[in-house]
């Protein structure tokens, strides 16, 4: 399913559930931004920092530090 998604650039066509993940990620960048401008304890906004990630992840796929380390020192030929 298709659904529009309205940007400063302008109207963008996508998926349902990426147009629903980037309304959740906003959701939680809000909420973040709230949280620190009230003084919040760090550890809850980093919490809806990670919320946002999860959501992105949704769309683009999700990378953790671990994937990528072995991604990287894959390419590499150690000990020779």
């Amino acid at each position: 399913a298709k659904a529009g998604f309205v940007g400063e650039a302008g109207t963008y066509t996508a998926r349902t559930r990426h147009v629903e993940a980037l309304r959740r990620s906003a959701d939680a960048l809000i909420a973040a931004q709230s949280l620190l401008q009230a003084g919040s304890d760090p550890e809850l906004i980093a919490e809806e920092l990670r919320h946002v990630h999860g959501y992105l992840g949704e769309i683009v796929g999700t990378l953790s530090a671990d994937d990528l380390l072995g991604e990287i020192f894959s390419r590499f030929c150690l000990g020779k």
